[in-house]
Formats: structure tokens, C-alpha cells, sequence
């Protein structure tokens, strides 16, 4: 496969295997320290057509969020922030996607404590049937009550996912 061409997925419902799939995150504290962590994926689907990608879909636990810190990890799971123990699963859906250079830019929403957030990922298929997707979410729109300076904004993620071709 050629660097600059999009991978041709064979039609079907590929599916997101989670014990090889991660997604990462990192986001500032304090102005100028990193906090980087996981959050485990629970489930996820790729649907194609024809040889395009058609829809995207992927479920994450937030009970298994993991910055390397218990009591931030539990700080960030409370009411305010993410909210975990009332609702336990972040989401996205998207069904825009368009092919960009060698791989797709995947458009749809995040859904996370009863309301939802645009977020675009850019998509690189690194080869076989893994892909590793990136994009920057802004959390604002999420009413994720912490001081910026505290917690900043902008989040980026980073997933790295192997998929199974369908049957």
C-alpha cells in the first residue's frame, strides 16, 4: 500500500478488538505539566461499503480510567468532572467520514454525561488491521466544571486499534 493511498477495506461490520485496542489521552494541568492516561474501550465497529467507511462506532469505560494517580483518577471521575459512577460509558458515532492522504478524516459526535461534543479524528491505517487515530477534544461544551488553569481545555487523544474483518 502506497503511503499517500487509503487502505480498500473488504464490505462488512469490522469489529474493534479491546484487548488489543488503546485509547490515550493527555491534556495540561496546571498550565505546563502533561497528564497523560487511558481509558479502556469496551466495544467498537467499523461498518464498509463497497470499500468505504460508512459509519464508525466505538464504546469506552470510564471505570477503567488510568492516569497513573488513584486519587487523581478518582478526583476525575467525581460528579463535576466525568461522572463515571452514574454514567459509566463515554461514546462516539460518527458517520462522516472522507477519505484524506493516506488514510480518513472521521467526523461525528462524543457523548459523554448526558450531552455530546463534535470531534473530528484523523485516521492513519499504519498497516494490517490496525489503525491509530487522532484528534484534539475541546471539553468546554461537555460541562466539565475545572478551572482551566487546573485542567486544561483542549484534550488530545490518541487510539491505537486492531480490528477484525468481518466473516
Amino acid at each position: 500500500m502506497s503511503p499517500h493511498t487509503a487502505a480498500t477495506l473488504r464490505t462488512g461490520t469490522w469489529t474493534v478488538l479491546s484487548g488489543r485496542t488503546t485509547a490515550a489521552f493527555e491534556v495540561r494541568n496546571f498550565g505546563f505539566n502533561r497528564v497523560r492516561g487511558t481509558i479502556g474501550v469496551r466495544a467498537g465497529t467499523v461498518e464498509v461499503r463497497d470499500g468505504e467507511v460508512t459509519a464508525v462506532r466505538a464504546e469506552l469505560d470510564l471505570g477503567a480510567l488510568d492516569t497513573r494517580n488513584p486519587r487523581r483518577d478518582a478526583d476525575l471521575r467525581k460528579p463535576h468532572l466525568l461522572d463515571s459512577a452514574a454514567r459509566p460509558e463515554l461514546t462516539f458515532v460518527a458517520g462522516g467520514v472522507q477519505r484524506r492522504g493516506g488514510g480518513w478524516e472521521v467526523t461525528g459526535e462524543l457523548r459523554l454525561r448526558g450531552t455530546a461534543c463534535p470531534l473530528t479524528l484523523d485516521v492513519e491505517p499504519p498497516g494490517g488491521t490496525r489503525v491509530r487515530a487522532t484528534g484534539t477534544l475541546d471539553r468546554a461544551p461537555l460541562g466539565m466544571r475545572a478551572p482551566r488553569p487546573l485542567i486544561g481545555r483542549y484534550v488530545r487523544i490518541v487510539v491505537e486499534a486492531e480490528l477484525e474483518p468481518p466473516s
